[in-house]
């Protein structure tokens, strides 16, 4: 991990502690996480790695039902919950943020290893702490395990798209259990 991301991983860290703690979370300030997710990494000149790839999108939808559908058959839910909003805002404002930052810069700039897709899976699960300790979501620190799933994706492709094809998908099923 180079000297790049520790700052904005901790400004990212700090940012979700007080959004999070001035409940509800899902107020105007609350954008402002996804939007530092998608800048801190512009800002600081790396490139994320986005293409558009028939192979990729295919790649991120058969990991997702391989790895989804069993969750959702047992866990049960109800996709009937998911409306298009919820959709769009989970893609725009959970997802692609996410995948951008964690993926595209930050396990990037670590390296392609499998070892960087575990540390950087453990970020990502630490970045879910606020969520857990100040809103009572416990079950939001076990992202560690889709973690390791997106981070495997983006190194086996070098594109941030598969995974956020897998995070999107992930939450939604997460969503419609509930």
């Amino acid at each position: 991990m180079n000297m790049k991301t520790i700052p904005g991983y901790v400004a990212l860290l700090i940012l979700s502690f007080v959004l999070y703690s001035t409940k509800p979370a899902h107020n105007i300030y609350y954008s402002t996480l996804p939007v530092l997710m998608l800048i801190y990494p512009i800002i600081v000149g790396h490139r994320v790695k986005l293409r558009f790839s028939i192979k990729d999108i295919l790649l991120g939808l058969i990991v997702s039902v391989i790895v989804l559908l069993p969750y959702h058959l047992v866990a049960g839910g109800d996709i009937r919950k998911i409306s298009a909003d919820i959709v769009i805002f989970q893609f725009l404002s959970v997802s692609l943020p996410e995948e951008f930052f964690f993926r595209g810069f930050l396990q990037d700039s670590t390296g392609k290893t499998f070892r960087a897709v575990l540390l950087v899976s453990v970020l990502f699960s630490v970045a879910h702490l606020p969520r857990a300790l100040l809103l009572n979501d416990w079950i939001s620190l076990l992202s560690i395990l889709p973690s390791v799933v997106m981070g495997w994706l983006y190194m086996k492709t070098n594109n941030i798209l598969p995974g956020t094809i897998f995070h999107l998908l992930a939450n939604l099923v997460y969503i419609g259990r509930a």
